[in-house]
């Protein structure tokens, strides 16, 4: 139940990269436009630690 816990949360936080974003509405302003740059790279190391994740609990299924 833990590892579905953990990968529920992941993926939750993979999820509200996007909702971040919609905070700045149509505006494109250099914060967006930083913002956005550091949003995609969370994103990618989170898709990564999910990655992982799926991979561990797929190995060590009861």
């Amino acid at each position: 139940m833990v590892i579905s816990d953990v990968q529920t949360w992941v993926s939750t936080a993979l999820t509200d990269d996007d909702t971040c974003m919609d905070g700045f509405g149509r505006a494109r302003t250099v914060v967006k436009d930083l913002v956005r740059q550091h949003v995609v790279k969370v994103a990618r190391l989170t898709s990564n630690a999910l990655a992982l994740i799926n991979m561990y609990a797929s190995t060590h299924k009861n």
